[in-house]
C-alpha cells in the first residue's frame, strides 16, 4: 500500500497549477500507484483555516476511498474553537500546522500546547512543513524548533515535512535521532540517493512518503522510493507501512477503503 502523507488541494496563490483538480488528482493517484492520500486546503494556509478545514472535509466525505483530511489551525484565526469536535469526527485525521504562515510561534502559544496535548492523547500525527514545497523561494520554518516541541509533546507524533538536502536535512537528521516521536516525509527530498542516505542516519521506520500534489509532480514521491537501493521491507515501511503504524491507535485498520466505522470514539468533551 502506498500513502501520501503530504498532499494539497485547492489554488495555489503565486503561479498557475495544472492537474490540480480532483480528477486530475485521482488519475494522477491511480497512475503512479498512490492507494490514498492525506488533503490539505491550500485555502486554509493562505486564507482562512477554518474554511479550509470545511473544504477537505467535504472533499474527503465525498471520496473517502481516497483522501483522508489533514486539518489545519491557527491561534489567531477563527474556528479554533471545534478542533476537538472536528478531529473526533473525521476519523482518521492528520493535523499539519503552518506557523510561518500563520504568523505565530508554536511555542509560546498555549493553545497549539493544548491542541499538540490533545492529539498526542488520542493518536493524530501533527506535521509541521520546513516549507510547503521544494522550492528555495519559499519562507522555511526552524527545524530545532521541531525538536523542542517534540520534547515538549512526548506523546504526540510530530512529522518534519518538505525537508530537502545540505544543512536542512543534517538538522533534521538530528532532530529525528534526538527525539523518537520524530518523522521526516520525503517529499522535498531531492538529492542523489538521498532516501539510501536517509535509511542509514535515521533508519526507514522514521520516514513517510510524501509528494506534495499538486505542487509537485506525484510521479517523483514513489518512484525514488521504489528505484532506492534498499531492502523491499524498508520500502514497504516508507510508501506505507510507517503511517499505518501511526495511526493503529486511531484506528486499528486505517485504510480509507475500510471507512472509518472502526474508529475508536474520542470524548469531545476531553
Amino acid at each position: 500500500m502506498t500513502v501520501d502523507i503530504n498532499a494539497y488541494y485547492g489554488t495555489w496563490p503565486y503561479w498557475p497549477l495544472i492537474n490540480n483538480d480532483l480528477d486530475s488528482m485521482l488519475r494522477k493517484m491511480d497512475r503512479y500507484e498512490i492507494e490514498w492520500a492525506f488533503l490539505a486546503s491550500l485555502k486554509g494556509v493562505f486564507v482562512d483555516p477554518a474554511e479550509g478545514n470545511r473544504e477537505v472535509l467535504k472533499v474527503a466525505s465525498e471520496h473517502s476511498d481516497r483522501f483522508r483530511p489533514a486539518l489545519t489551525y491557527s491561534p489567531y484565526a477563527s474556528g479554533k474553537e471545534s478542533f476537538r469536535r472536528e478531529l473526533e469526527e473525521a476519523g482518521v485525521v492528520l493535523v499539519k500546522l503552518y506557523p510561518v504562515h500563520h504568523s505565530y510561534d508554536p511555542l509560546e502559544e498555549p493553545f497549539i500546547a493544548e491542541l499538540l496535548e490533545y492529539c498526542g492523547k488520542y493518536g493524530i500525527p501533527v506535521m509541521i512543513p520546513h516549507r510547503l514545497m521544494m522550492t528555495w523561494r519559499l519562507p522555511t520554518f526552524e527545524i530545532r524548533k521541531i525538536g523542542l516541541l517534540a520534547e515538549a509533546h512526548p506523546e504526540t507524533k510530530l512529522v518534519i515535512g518538505s525537508v530537502n538536502y545540505l544543512f536542512e536535512l543534517q538538522t533534521a537528521f538530528d532532530v529525528v535521532r534526538r527525539y523518537p516521536n520524530v518523522f521526516l516525509d520525503t517529499s522535498a527530498m531531492m538529492a542523489y540517493r538521498e532516501i539510501e542516505i536517509a535509511v542509514k542516519n535515521i533508519g526507514a521506520e522514521r520516514l513517510l512518503h510524501g509528494t506534495c500534489n499538486p505542487l509537485q509532480n506525484p510521479a517523483i514521491g514513489p518512484l525514488k522510493i521504489r528505484t532506492a537501493q534498499i531492502d523491499d521491507a524498508d520500502q514497504r515501511r516508507i510508501l506505507g507501512g510507517n503511517v499505518l503504524t501511526l495511526l493503529k491507535e486511531r484506528i486499528p485498520d486505517a485504510s480509507p477503503r475500510q471507512g472509518s466505522q472502526g474508529s475508536r470514539p474520542i470524548p469531545a468533551s476531553e
